[in-house]
């Protein structure tokens, strides 16, 4: 196998007869992290504008049931304090 290169087997048989959904995401490499936090460290990179909203675990029940309905900007962090 090629460096860098990765095979997932994937049962497309099950996946299609029991109608399976495939949700998923491919994010940044593990190696290039230790660059993206000295960004941050750095100030190069803030994170912290990603937030549109916090909400108390107590809170976060109704919010996750109404997360199709989501209307506002920004991504909603649990705070469990």
């Amino acid at each position: 196998m090629e460096a860098g290169k990765h095979i997932t087997p994937i049962p497309i048989d099950k996946v299609i007869g029991r109608e399976l959904e495939i949700i998923g995401s491919h994010g940044m490499q593990a190696h290039r992290y230790p660059e993206m936090l000295e960004m941050i460290r750095s100030g190069k990179l803030e994170p912290q504008k990603l937030i549109g909203k916090t909400v108390t675990l107590e809170e976060s029940v109704n919010k996750l049931v109404d997360m199709n309905s989501f209307s506002g900007t920004g991504v909603t962090v649990i705070d469990r304090f």
